[in-house]
């Protein structure tokens, strides 16, 4: 069973190994805080940020030498599509990729695959789902079926990873980058119509922090068979989480009520049009959307006129009724209120159907 990333000796440690090969951040003088609060935002990842992220995989992570080998050809496979979301939570203080302190990688896959996994569940998800995309399986929904799945009956997430600098839940610094990966979470995933959430997690604190969270314990797979796991550190040990929409019940300030529970978008913007929203909601400019989609800057500029006359066709009730002030420019005000409103009607961002 001792097949974890970091024992390989793969391509994918040796390009990754030197990023944790960094000082921490402390503040001197008596009585100080140990860790001093961490200048942490999230942003979409891209190619640049796997070897990174591959370091920060959690020690608990098993896999075949020919899923190690391609873990990131894996990713960029993934990272192409809609069909996934992958998360960075950085710090602005540190230069790239040692500005990496955690990163989430998820998966919207088939209910053939979820059923199947539910039904016999077995240690190693991750491994699992990655040997089923080596073999050419179907198991990631196609941008279509995701359209379809929202507008009907609900997507499945699988949780591919959640990988951190720190695996110790009970350094503060770690607390404040789950603040961050929890807030980084609801917004890739707010607004879809979630079906299905699986996920593993490695050792008694990580299990512990996903109950906490609602989700329920399917299978401890070492008390399941004890002997299988003879000699794997506790840390180790896998834990399968599920949580299902019909689990869910409204409660205050609950964001799995925000995720479980969306309406049905009003707007209807196309997969451009939702791709520069999603950017500008994470405060990218337009210069770097354009690099970002690799897309003309002209063409976000079209790509911003066409959002406001379909929002005025739509839901006019979301622009500005007032002339615009002497400091702004009438689209820049038109933009300010569109992105106001998505903020807390995420769905009209998510894939559907027209």
């Amino acid at each position: 069973m001792k097949t974890g990333l970091a024992e390989t000796g793969s391509t994918v440690l040796t390009e990754v190994q030197t990023v944790h090969e960094v000082p921490p951040i402390s503040t001197p003088g008596a009585g100080a805080q140990a860790v001093r609060s961490a200048a942490l935002r999230f942003r979409l990842g891209t190619q640049a940020d796997f070897a990174a992220c591959a370091s920060l995989l959690p020690p608990g992570f098993q896999a075949s030498m020919p899923v190690r080998q391609r873990l990131l050809e894996l990713w960029g496979q993934l990272l192409v599509g809609e069909t996934r979301t992958f998360s960075i939570i950085e710090d602005l203080e540190r230069p790239h990729p040692a500005s990496i302190e955690g990163f989430g990688l998820s998966v919207f896959v088939t209910d053939r695959f979820v059923d199947e996994f539910c039904a016999s569940p077995r240690p190693y998800l991750p491994a699992l789902f990655y040997e089923r995309m080596l073999a050419g399986d179907g198991v990631v929904l196609t941008p279509q079926q995701l359209a379809d799945a929202n507008a009907t009956t609900g997507i499945n997430i699988l949780v591919l990873h959640f990988g951190l600098r720190d695996h110790d839940l009970s350094n503060p610094r770690t607390a404040q980058i789950l603040g961050a990966g929890s807030a980084a979470f609801y917004f890739f995933h707010a607004g879809y119509r979630v079906r299905t959430m699986i996920n593993e997690v490695y050792g008694a604190g990580p299990a512990a922090y996903m109950t906490a969270g609602g989700f329920r314990l399917i299978a401890d797979f070492q008390k399941l068979s004890p002997s299988s796991f003879a000699g794997v550190p506790p840390a180790h040990f896998p834990y399968f989480f599920m949580l299902r929409r019909e689990w869910v019940e409204p409660a205050a300030v609950n964001p799995l009520t925000q995720i479980f529970v969306a309406p049905a978008p009003r707007i209807g913007f196309s997969a451009t049009e939702r791709r520069v929203l999603e950017r500008a909601l994470l405060n990218e400019a337009d210069g770097s959307i354009a690099r970002s989609l690799g897309i003309s800057a002209d063409a976000v500029k079209k790509t911003w006129r066409n959002i406001h006359d379909r929002v005025g066709r739509n839901a006019p009730y979301v622009l500005p009724q007032s002339h615009p002030s002497s400091t702004g420019s009438r689209g820049q005000e038109k933009r300010r209120h569109l992105l106001d409103y998505l903020r807390s009607h995420m769905e009209e961002i998510r894939p559907t159907r027209p």
